[in-house]
Parts: structure tokens; C-alpha cells; sequence
């Protein structure tokens, strides 16, 4: 039992480079929706469209928002900048997404892992901030 004591213990002490993992795979995700949604193929109408499918007000305006938001927040989880402003803005984001897709497919199951999994990292680092290794460290 002391061994596993031992290895716990010891483990923790990678958690603040665990949130820079963390934070770097979170906005490898977001960089990657924003970017479709701001530069794919549709560009924002393709997702103003999905949105408006989906029930969501004013679709264009929210498709700009979201996708913007998206890619403004890459390069801040980088460096762990405004981390835990921006990890409560991506999860409300989130929380909408997972009603909307819910709403469109009334399945719980269906489409939902990936809103509900950026949900809990950015709850991840709401809760816990962005770790040693950060621009909010330092300031």
C-alpha cells in the first residue's frame, strides 16, 4: 500500500506540466472548430445554417461569435493567459453545444462526447487555472 502512497504522491508532482498538456490539447481542439468554422468550406453561413437547424438565435451572429471566440482562445490556453476567463467562456460555449446537439438528435448519447469532453477540460482549468507554467503565473 505505501508503494502506491508513493506513486500517487509522486505523479503529483507533474501536475502543473499536466495542465500545460492540458491547455496545448484543448486549443489543438478549439483552433481546429474555429478554423472550420471561420475558413472551411462554408465558411460562416455553412455553420450559421447548422445553428439555425439547431434552434439557435440570431445563427449568423452566433456563428461568428463562436467561431472567433474559438480561435482567439488558441493561442491564450498556449500560453496560459486569461486561462481561467477563457475556460469559463469556452464551457458555456460548450454547454450550449451539448443543448444543441441534444436538442437536434433528443439522443444523450449521440454526438455528445465531444462537447461534453471540451466541457470537463475546460472545466479542468476553470477550476484548477492554467498550472506554474503560464503567462498567469508570472503576472
Amino acid at each position: 500500500m505505501s508503494a502506491l502512497v508513493h506513486f500517487f504522491s509522486f505523479v503529483q508532482g507533474f501536475s502543473d506540466l499536466t495542465l500545460v498538456i492540458v491547455r496545448i490539447l484543448a486549443a489543438i481542439v478549439f483552433a481546429s472548430h474555429g478554423w472550420f468554422k471561420s475558413f472551411g468550406k462554408q465558411k460562416f453561413r455553412g455553420s450559421a445554417e447548422r445553428f439555425a437547424e439547431r434552434g439557435i438565435p440570431f445563427p449568423l451572429l452566433a456563428s461568428y461569435i463562436t467561431s472567433w471566440s474559438q480561435l482567439i482562445a488558441v493561442p491564450l490556453l498556449v500560453l496560459g493567459f486569461m486561462t481561467q476567463w477563457i475556460a469559463l467562456l469556452l464551457a458555456l460555449e460548450m454547454i450550449v453545444a451539448a443543448w444543441a446537439k441534444y436538442m437536434d438528435t433528443h439522443a444523450i448519447f449521440d454526438g455528445m462526447d465531444l462537447p461534453l469532453g471540451t466541457l470537463a477540460i475546460c472545466l479542468v482549468l476553470f477550476v484548477l487555472g492554467p498550472g506554474a507554467y503560464s503567462l498567469d503565473a508570472l503576472l
